[in-house]
């Protein structure tokens, strides 16, 4: 693919604070665990002003409960006798949580709090993945939604005490809104006693956004939108905008159905060639830059003209940048200090119609 888009560097040297609701111009904001390189950190505080350079009007924070394997029935730090979830990675406390909200705000971002569930058997090998998460009998699954249902909250009130504008009260937990949406429901209702803000769900692209009945609870229609583009290999950015078509569709299907706003809360591409064509893929591929910055030319193009897509949220951006590159490889999702970079900045920075 020839390039297509310069790269350059120049920001104004002041960003103006976002005083008004409008588009979520987001990124997936994920905390390095080391200490003094995660959240609250000086170097990320530097990264958030950056960001809002940038035009990022958003900020979704990822703390996680851990389990030991994908069919547990309990998530690490919660004890069922007293019904309290206490995070259980020291490298990302609440307090760490509460400085990266209040350095976002100082930044002049506003807040997504959005949790994961992440366990060992997630890792490569395992054939097991956020929808996988299962329960092997009625018990393990009313303990593993207890202990569940103590971690959401108890996030939703840190996200209330330092005012976050929205929560996420899943991410891609397939098997669990498919064969439990009632608890889902209930449980929207339980976060909307603790937290004043918008509430969502991250759904997969795949097999689960489209079966989701419980959108009316929430204020947003959440999909993580790792659709693959039918396009061929090497194509322009027009090519992609047509393979984008039939995927706009459907997610426009869904919000006529339900009458809700869209987000796409996560979406990313790697910077190797044909990135469009498995975007979910984490490894592998032949580095190319300019294949990454046209997929996200493709996107902010096939979406521009739907007023019921109210923003995006890239997959993603990283408490330190320069850690986080040495952290995965040179083709990790970030797209900071490439191409891709000012093609997000262009998009962020357009004047809302």
């Amino acid at each position: 693919m020839p390039p297509v888009f310069a790269f350059a560097l120049a920001y104004p040297l002041v960003a103006a604070p976002v005083e008004e609701p409008g588009p979520h111009y987001g990124v997936n904001h994920a905390h390095i665990h080391r200490v003094g390189r995660g959240y609250g950190s000086p170097l990320s505080a530097g990264e958030l002003a950056h960001l809002r350079l940038l035009g990022v009007t958003h900020v979704a924070l990822t703390p996680f409960g851990y389990q030991r394997s994908a069919d547990a029935a309990s998530l690490a730090g919660y004890r069922s006798r007293t019904d309290v979830y206490t995070p259980r990675d020291r490298t990302m406390t609440d307090a760490h949580l509460a400085a990266e909200m209040d350095n976002a705000h100082a930044a002049g971002l506003r807040v997504a709090m959005k949790p994961h569930i992440w366990s060992n058997d997630f890792w490569g090998g395992h054939h097991e993945w956020h929808g996988t998460v299962r329960q092997n009998t009625p018990e393990d699954h009313a303990a593993w939604w207890r202990a569940y249902r103590a971690m959401t909250l108890h996030y939703a009130r840190l996200a209330q005490a330092h005012g976050a504008d929205l929560f996420v009260l899943g991410t891609e937990l397939v098997t669990m809104t498919r064969e439990h949406p009632e608890e889902w429901r209930q449980l929207a209702r339980d976060v909307r006693e603790v937290f004043d803000g918008e509430l969502t769900y991250a759904a997969h692209w795949f097999g689960e956004y489209e079966q989701i009945p419980f959108w009316d609870e929430l204020d947003y229609i959440g999909v993580n939108a790792y659709f693959p583009l039918d396009a061929g290999p090497d194509p322009d950015v027009d090519a992609m905008v047509e393979a984008w078509r039939p995927h706009v569709e459907a997610i426009r299907q869904i919000h006529e159905r339900f009458d809700k706003p869209v987000l796409l809360m996560e979406v990313g591409y790697r910077p190797v060639a044909d990135t469009h064509l498995e975007p979910w893929r984490h490894g592998g591929g032949v580095a190319d830059d300019d294949a990454q910055a046209a997929a996200y030319e493709a996107l902010f193009r096939a979406f521009k003209d739907e007023p019921w897509m109210r923003g995006y949220y890239i997959w993603k951006t990283f408490t330190d940048p320069d850690a986080g590159a040495r952290r995965l490889d040179d083709t990790s999702f970030s797209f900071r200090k490439r191409p891709a970079e000012q093609v997000v900045r262009r998009w962020f920075t357009m004047p809302v119609p």
